[in-house]
């Protein structure tokens, strides 16, 4: 009877870690193929932005990063607010953390932003 009142927590602790472990968010340093390492770079907050090309956004003061891969479907539908070479309206609000991705092919050197979008609206 005693050994029961010991099974039963245990049991629940080991459940309640199961499910933190299979229902976690997905980790945003490994939002690409396994070869390619994320940098945790800054975080934005409520900052100025518009969606380019559904791939990206161009941020208020001159960051430009990419959708992080696994979010991209996420943003499929939202409408693009930036047109090159005019003046740009910032349509959105987001929220959200930048990383570099240190192993994407690319042509430079310089680092290779993505964005991993916590929290994003839509400003009329």
């Amino acid at each position: 009877m005693n050994m029961k009142r010991f099974v039963k927590p245990l049991l629940y602790a080991a459940a309640v870690l199961l499910m933190s472990v299979s229902c976690g968010k997905k980790d945003p340093t490994s939002c690409g193929p396994e070869d390619q390492r994320y940098k945790y770079m800054k975080t934005v907050k409520n900052a100025r932005a518009d969606l380019y090309q559904n791939a990206g956004f161009i941020i208020e003061g001159g960051d430009g990063p990419l959708i992080c891969p696994f979010q991209v479907e996420k943003f499929a539908t939202y409408e693009n607010t930036y047109v090159r070479g005019k003046p740009q309206p910032f349509k959105y609000r987001i929220w959200g953390r930048i990383f570099d991705c240190g192993g994407c092919p690319t042509l430079t050197a310089d680092p290779f932003p993505h964005i991993v979008i916590d929290k994003i609206e839509k400003i009329d």
